[in-house]
C-alpha cells in the first residue's frame, strides 16, 4: 500500500490545484521559480525523511518549452473539497494507486499540495517544492517536512486558448513547399481549434510503391491516438488544439502509427531510467526525403523521442516511405487492359514481388499501379 502512495505522489504535481475551476486539463507552475513541472517517468518513491522525485523535471520558458509539450499537461477530476484524481501521459492514478491527492488553497491563490506518509496513527506530512533557482535543465522538485517556505507555493493554469496557457503543436519539419509536419502522441484528447491544423493517421502503407498513405481524422481524437500534423505555420499558437475530455471516444480507424510517451536518458543506476529502443528494421521516422519532401524515414538515433510516433512496417520495407494522402494514391490507380506484349513492362504485385504472368487484379506495372482486366 505505501508503494502505492509513493508512486502517486511522484505525479502530483500536474494537477493537485485545480479547486477554482473545475475538473479539467491544467499546467502547474512554482511561484518562486517559476518553472513549469513536467512528467518524465513513471516510477518514485518516499520515505519519512527523503523523497525520490526524478520523474518530475521542471521546465522555465513556456514559448521554448512548455507551450507544445504534452507531458505538461495532466487532467485534474476534482473530487470532494480538497482531494482529486489525475489522469495523464495514459495513466489514471485512481484506478492504478486506489488513492486520490489532497491540497489546500492559499489566501494569495497559490496552492500547497501534500502526502502522508506512515501508519498507526503517526504520520509525517510532506509539501511539494522546488528546490532550484536554475533556469534550464531536468532539475527536480522535492518533497519537505511542514515547514513554511521552500518554494512550496504553486501557481495553476487551465489549458485553454489564451497567451500563456495553450498548448500549439511544434512542427518537427518543413518540406520544400513550405508545409510543416509533425508527430503527437499525448494522453489527451482533442480537436485542431484552426482549420488550418490538419490531423491524419497513416491508413495504408504500400511498400511496392513506396509510399504512407494518410488520412485524415473526422471529429475528434481520442487520447492515446498517434497522429501526424499538417500545420500552417511553425509557431505553436498558430496550431493551438482544443483538448477534450480523457472520455472523449472516436473510431480513428486503421492506423499504422505507433506512440512513444517517455524518453528519459538517464544513468541506470538513477532507477529513472525510461526510454524505448529505436529499431531500424521495424520502424520509419518522419523526416524529409531526398527531395526535401515529408516521408518516413530509416533514422539515425538510439531511442525514440519522447511524445512522437514512430511508423510501424516489417523487416521488408523500403528505407523511406513518401506520405501521399488518400486521393493522391487513389489517383495513382489507371485502369487498363492487360498489358500488351509490344513493349516491355515490369509488373509486380501489392507485396513487392515481380510477376511474369498476372491475373486480373491490381498491379504495379512500370511504377504505376493499374488494374489489369
Amino acid at each position: 500500500m505505501k508503494r502505492f502512495l509513493l508512486y502517486l505522489l511522484a505525479l502530483t504535481p500536474f494537477s493537485a490545484f485545480a479547486q477554482l475551476s473545475g475538473s479539467g486539463y491544467y499546467r502547474v507552475q512554482n511561484t518562486s521559480t517559476e518553472r513549469y513541472i513536467s512528467i518524465v517517468d513513471t516510477r518514485a518513491s518516499i520515505g519519512a525523511s527523503n523523497a525520490d522525485l526524478q520523474a518530475l523535471h521542471m521546465l522555465k520558458s513556456f514559448e521554448d518549452s512548455v507551450a507544445y509539450n504534452p507531458a505538461t499537461i495532466c487532467y485534474v477530476e476534482l473530487v470532494g473539497s480538497n482531494s482529486c484524481n489525475l489522469i495523464g501521459q495514459g495513466m489514471d492514478l485512481k484506478r492504478v494507486t486506489s488513492y486520490l491527492l489532497n491540497y489546500v488553497q492559499r489566501p494569495n491563490g497559490t496552492y500547497w499540495m501534500y502526502g502522508q506518509v506512515g501508519s498507526g496513527g503517526t504520520f509525517v506530512t510532506k509539501y511539494l517544492a522546488d528546490e532550484s533557482y536554475e533556469d534550464f535543465g531536468p532539475q527536480y522538485t522535492i518533497y519537505y517536512p511542514n515547514v513554511d517556505g521552500y518554494n512550496r507555493e504553486w501557481k495553476v493554469f487551465p489549458v485553454d486558448q489564451e497567451p500563456s496557457r495553450y498548448f500549439g503543436v511544434k512542427p518537427d519539419v518543413t518540406s520544400t513547399d513550405g508545409t510543416n509536419w509533425a508527430t503527437m502522441y499525448a494522453g489527451f484528447g482533442f480537436f485542431p481549434s484552426a482549420t488550418t491544423t490538419k490531423a491524419y493517421t497513416v491508413s495504408k502503407v504500400d511498400y511496392a510503391l513506396g509510399v504512407a498513405v494518410i488520412k485524415e481524422i473526422s471529429g475528434d481524437v481520442p487520447a492515446q491516438t498517434p497522429v501526424l500534423f499538417l500545420c500552417a505555420s511553425t509557431d505553436p499558437e498558430s496550431n493551438k488544439l482544443t483538448l477534450l475530455p480523457p472520455s472523449t471516444s472516436n473510431d480513428v480507424g486503421v492506423n499504422y502509427l505507433q506512440g512513444n510517451y517517455y524518453c528519459n536518458d538517464v544513468p541506470e543506476s538513477s532507477g529513472h531510467r525510461n526510454v524505448k529502443e529505436y529499431n531500424a528494421s521495424g520502424m520509419r521516422m518522419l523526416a524529409l526525403d531526398d527531395n526535401g519532401k515529408p516521408a518516413f524515414v530509416k533514422a539515425n538515433i538510439s531511442y525514440l523521442p519522447a511524445n512522437k510516433c514512430y511508423l510501424a512496417v516489417s523487416s521488408s520495407a523500403p528505407a523511406v516511405l513518401k506520405i501521399v494522402t488518400e486521393e493522391e494514391y487513389v489517383t495513382g490507380i489507371e485502369e487498363v487492359a492487360a498489358p500488351d506484349k509490344k513493349g516491355e513492362k515490369v509488373i509486380y504485385d501489392l507485396q513487392g514481388r515481380r510477376v511474369q504472368a498476372p491475373a486480373k487484379g491490381l498491379y504495379i506495372v512500370n511504377g504505376k499501379k493499374v488494374v489489369i482486366k
